[in-house]
């Protein structure tokens, strides 16, 4: 299995109008494969669309779609089929999130971030599969996060559902690896997007550096050759997983909320 494998065939990008899942598009189109770009922003999406197949010579289809809707996937599978559209690659990409206490949002705001993050992931895996299978070998690339790794205060319900990500995704690879689906796990380390000021993050022990998307693009394409489960492109997960799996849970958890407190505090 390896991306230039599916040169000619369909991919689906979520939240391809900005950062890794912009950099999904560029790098896929690159490697001759046609894509649905799905993200909320149709001014970008159709720009980027217009750029994709002219330098690459690929077909595009931009769909401008917001996947906190409850109908979304349905929608979006919909939408291909009447392109004549059966993708062999999937790349569950969008995600939203919030810095702050709990109690600082509208539940709204959690509903969306549920939606977005979780929900949206499982229902495209599950809608996706027949035609997938049908087609393999395929695959799917689910965005987990290092937040999926511990509890987060301040970002309890966005680490909660990179948590369910995670742990959904890693099952779906051993259950769909015997009928040719490639399943990947990607956990990115901080990356220079728009994902930080969109949630509204504040100076915290996480520090200011932040890799470029492209590389946390290519991590996830060069582990398809080896097909595997959980691809890492942050540093320091393995002290992450210790740190939770090890610590006493009390101090594991002040230790957290020291680190991502709000600056003030109510």
């Amino acid at each position: 299995m390896n991306p230039a494998s599916l040169a000619g065939a369909w991919a689906v990008v979520t939240g391809a109008s900005s950062g890794i899942g912009l950099e999904f598009a560029r790098q896929l189109a690159q490697r001759g494969l046609h894509l649905a770009l799905v993200a909320r922003s149709s001014g970008r999406l159709d720009e980027l669309a217009g750029e994709l197949a002219t330098r690459h010579a690929v077909r595009t289809l931009p769909l401008s779609l917001d996947l906190g809707l409850p109908d979304a996937a349905a929608r979006l599978r919909a939408a291909l089929d009447a392109e004549g559209i059966r993708p062999r690659l999937l790349v569950n990409n969008a995600g939203v999130g919030r810095w702050g206490r709990f109690e600082g949002a509208d539940l709204a705001v959690h509903h969306c971030i549920a939606a977005v993050n979780a929900l949206a992931t499982l229902e495209l895996c599950r809608v996706f599969l027949p035609e997938l299978a049908e087609q393999a070998p395929s695959a799917i690339v689910n965005l987990s996060s290092p937040a999926a790794l511990q509890p987060m205060p301040y970002m309890a319900t966005y680490a909660a559902s990179k948590a369910f990500v995670h742990s959904l995704s890693l099952a779906l690879h051993e259950e769909w690896r015997d009928r040719g689906v490639y399943v990947q796990t990607l956990v990115p380390g901080p990356t220079a997007t728009d994902f930080d000021r969109r949630a509204g993050a504040y100076a915290s022990a996480i520090g200011a550096r932040r890799a470029p998307p492209g590389a946390v693009v290519d991590a996830a394409l060069r582990a398809f050759a080896d097909e595997l489960p959980l691809v890492t492109a942050a540093s320091g997960t393995y002290g992450q997983r210790l740190f939770a799996g090890l610590a006493p849970t009390r101090f594991m958890l002040r230790k957290l909320g020291t680190m991502f407190r709000p600056p003030r505090s109510d």
